[in-house]
């Protein structure tokens, strides 16, 4: 029997012998590559899922920072001729996440007489008697303001139904409508002192005899059918109305 190896040479048998391990080793490597790739592309996943929600509600606030309670007191010739001024007598401060209005009016339409101090003159005195003067320039209207000193409207006069304003209210800031310009936007007070913080003045002037000659609405003769006001000690009560842009 001849050897498989002869010197210096390899034969055909053991040729085919190494041959075929290469294609094995190369076989395995695949079967192994692959194996890998087909399990990182079988990997397993898995979600969850959050729902967030936000619920944004409107706040409309409006703070009275003062005294609620004004008193005028005439005592004297001189405070009955030139009238009585309080300065800042009332001051508010609004706070709103969305477009505002803020109008003003007496819900009388004349002082309540609490005490008569004489048993002739009139006592039938008209709100619009009180003046009042807004440090807020009304930017949205010219007309039915506080941007100067002007007497106070009664109820009826306010034309203030159940609490909704008309054309004739008198508006602090904004005005009836929707349109562009005509109400103040949202803030705070503390950001926007010039547009969100009112300071309000107060004005009475009797006149001799007490006529309140400067007022918008004369004396009336429900009284004791007198020109005149009667002596005494009067209340009314004013409303200051923050709403939603109308």
């Amino acid at each position: 029997m001849q050897p498989y190896l002869k010197k210096g040479r390899i034969t055909n048998k053991h040729f085919n012998y190494t041959i075929m391990k290469k294609i094995f080793l190369l076989a395995f490597a695949a079967v192994l590559l692959l194996g890998s790739t087909q399990s990182v592309n079988a990997q397993l996943s898995d979600e969850e899922y959050n729902y967030v929600t936000m619920d944004l509600r409107g706040i409309l606030n409006l703070t009275m920072t003062t005294n609620p309670q004004v008193d005028f007191t005439f005592k004297t010739i001189q405070e009955y001729q030139q009238g009585i001024t309080r300065f800042n007598a009332t001051q508010l401060e609004v706070d709103a996440t969305l477009a505002w209005d803020l109008f003003a009016y007496c819900n009388t339409d004349e002082w309540t007489q609490v005490e008569a101090y004489s048993t002739n003159g009139n006592n039938g005195l008209p709100a619009e008697i009180l003046h009042m003067k807004s440090s807020v320039v009304n930017t949205a209207t010219t007309t039915e303001n506080f941007d100067a000193f002007v007497s106070l409207k009664g109820l009826t006069n306010s034309g203030v139904v159940g609490g909704a304003p008309a054309a004739a209210t008198q508006f602090l800031a904004g005005m009836v409508g929707t349109g562009v310009g005509e109400s103040f936007l949202p803030g705070t007070a503390n950001s926007n002192p010039t547009t969100h913080k009112f300071r309000i003045d107060m004005r009475l002037k009797p006149g001799i005899p007490a006529t309140f000659p400067s007022s918008s609405v004369l004396l009336t003769t429900t009284g004791n059918n007198e020109p005149f006001a009667m002596a005494g000690y009067y209340y009314m009560e004013i409303v200051y109305s923050l709403v939603e842009d109308l």
